[in-house]
Parts: structure tokens; sequence; C-alpha cells
């Protein structure tokens, strides 16, 4: 009987020291790759800083289907007889693979020669912890660290990719769509604490290659701004809807983003057009977008160095009506711009051919 239990008490505490050694292996194993981390992966990361030393105007396009099909951006591309460098795609917080930063999605675009524009929302809904309840006040709960690991997994992710890429993050503060507006709760305060809480964590994880762009809806929304040194860029949404909007009038792309430019300008960060689209209703359309070049290659907004064509057919007003937005659909609209002036004066990158159709 004590011999039985010997044995026992011998194979207990061998498999203990066995428990011992993985874990110990384990652990050293994770040790190094934090070391790797620290050491290497943190300083290979290329600096966001050179989005802003480019020499030419970075176009760029929104699609449905980005980021996954690139027909209608080639065929834009050709068109235009332009390059494009941007690509826009939209990303909600929330748990599972689809909300995690998405490394091969953004390895393509960089092998593409497009630099990745993420417009990342803070639906905290989208995690299951608060899947159904009512978003009131959502930002105070990141601003208070709940979402802390999330953020700082996605922020090691994207040191890991270490390329440049603009992130717009809680985009539109005033807008009633969002659960990060001052609709449901978010007062300026909290906006801004949530915002330097997410910065504080993307350079603790030395994640310089993040452009964070700072994204307002209308010019009262200054009042969220967190300061010039949580803010890279700017982002500015332009929308013409016509007899389609609130006002129920046309207007063009200079007086409707002088409104907001004059608004940002005094911060002098650089500034790009991150939403820009017409719609049919009430005007010409095709004038809108020929306009809209003229007015930024004659020097009006000096400090816009990018803009992002929002092309869909399925788009819809602030007032939720539906509305075709499209571009790549409407050949005509090409043949009003004046391509020689886009790339001359506003010095955007030619197609791979060098030539203007």
């Amino acid at each position: 009987m004590k011999t039985l239990k010997a044995v026992f008490v011998a194979l207990v505490l061998a498999a203990m020291l066995v428990a011992l050694y993985v874990s110990g292996v384990r652990n050293l194993e994770k040790l190094g790759l934090e070391l790797f981390h620290q050491v290497v992966t943190k300083n290979l990361v290329k600096d966001q800083q050179e989005l802003a030393g480019l020499t030419h105007f970075s176009l760029g396009l929104y699609r449905p289907e980005l980021p996954y099909q690139f027909d209608k951006l080639y065929m834009m591309q050709e068109s235009l007889g332009v390059k494009m460098s941007i690509v826009s795609y939209y990303q909600a917080w929330g748990d599972g693979r689809e909300f995690e930063f998405q490394a091969d999605v953004n390895e393509n675009l960089d092998k593409g020669g497009f630099v990745p524009l993420i417009t990342w929302e803070p639906w905290v809904s989208a995690f299951k912890q608060y899947s159904g309840q009512k978003p009131d006040s959502s930002l105070a709960i990141i601003a208070q660290g709940a979402f802390d690991g999330y953020v700082r997994a996605w922020a090691r992710a994207a040191v890991v990719y270490g390329r440049p890429f603009f992130l717009r993050i809680g985009h539109e503060m005033s807008n009633p769509w969002y659960s990060w507006s001052v609709t449901y709760g978010n007062s300026p305060e909290t906006y801004k604490a949530f915002w330097k809480r997410v910065h504080r964590i993307f350079r603790e994880e030395g994640a310089r290659n993040v452009a964070f762009v700072w994204n307002p809806y209308t010019p009262q929304d200054t009042a969220c701004y967190p300061g010039n040194d949580y803010v890279d860029w700017i982002g500015l949404d332009i929308f013409n809807f016509g007899s389609l909007s609130e006002e129920g009038f046309w207007m063009d792309f200079y007086t409707v983003t002088k409104i907001l430019y004059d608004a940002v300008k005094g911060y002098e960060k650089p500034i790009i057009v991150a939403e820009a689209g017409c719609a049919a209703s009430g005007g010409n359309k095709n004038n809108w977008y020929r306009d809209m070049f003229h007015s930024l290659a004659v020097g009006n907004f000096p400090a816009i160095k990018g803009l992002v064509l929002f092309d869909t057919p399925i788009g819809v007003t602030p007032t939720g009506i539906p509305v075709d937005l499209g571009i790549s659909s409407d050949s005509t609209v090409y043949s009003a711009l004046d391509r020689k002036n886009m790339v001359q004066k506003l010095n955007i990158t030619t197609n791979k051919k060098g030539e203007l159709p």
C-alpha cells in the first residue's frame, strides 16, 4: 500500500515538474516574443509623417466592395488617367476576427501601392457584454479603460504592419447616426478623453505609423477637438445632396467645403477630404465634380492634401433618403473633368502608362 502511495506521489510530482517545465518554456517563448517586439519590431515602423511629406496630391476611393474587389477602382484609374493613392474602408469595434486589425487586407493594399484609410467605428454594442444595450455615453466606457486590451491588440498589430496609414476614429462626432455622438450623451470632454486614451495606447505600443485623423461633422464639433498633440490630420466630409438635402437646394463644392475648412484651418494640420460625393438631384452632377477639382487646383484650400471620392450607388442622405452617389457607373462624370489640370496643378500621380486619356 505504501509502495502504491509512493508511486502515486512520484507520478504527481513528475506531472507537476512537467507542467512547470512546459509553463516555463511558454513563458520564455512569450518573453522572447515580447523582447523581439520591443527591440526589433517597434524600431522597424515607418513614421506616419511620411504621409504629410508627400509632394503629390493624394487621390483615393471608397467603394462598397473595397478592399476586396478592385475592378471599379482600376476602371476609374484608367478612365481618369491617374493613380489612386488611397483606399478607404470602414471597420467597427467588436468581438471576433472581423473586428481585429486586418493585416492581410492591409498587406495587399500596400503591395498594390495603396495607403489604407481605415474609418474605425467604436460601436461598443458589437461586444458581447454590451450586446443589445443602449449606446448612451458609450465613450465614457472606453475612456475609463474597459476596452484597453482590444485597443492595445489593435495597436500592436498596426506596429507589426509597420507602414503608414490613416486611422479615422470616432468620425462625425455630432452625427446622430452614431453611438459616439453627442446625441447619445457623449460630451465634448468625454470625447476628448476617449480620443486621448486610444492615442496614448497606440503611442505606448510604438505605432508611429498611424496617422490619427480627426473628422468633424459640423463647425461646432471643434468643441471636441482633442488638441494638436493628439491629431495628425483633419478629415472633412463634403457632400451635396441637392434637392434631397434638408435645405432642399444645390450646394457647390466650394461653398460646402469653406464652411468646415474655415472652422479647422487654424489648427494648421494637413487636411484630407475623407468623403466627397454628389447626388444628381437638383443640379448638374458632372459640373460639381469638375468644379471640385478646379477649386482645389487653383488653391482655394491649400491645406487640403488629399481627397477620397465616395463612389457608391447606395448612399443615404442625413435624413435617411436613399441616394445614388455613384461615379464609376457614370462615364459622363469623367468627360466633364479637366484631367490635365488635375495632374499638372494638383500634381496627382498619373496611371502606370503615364498618359492622360
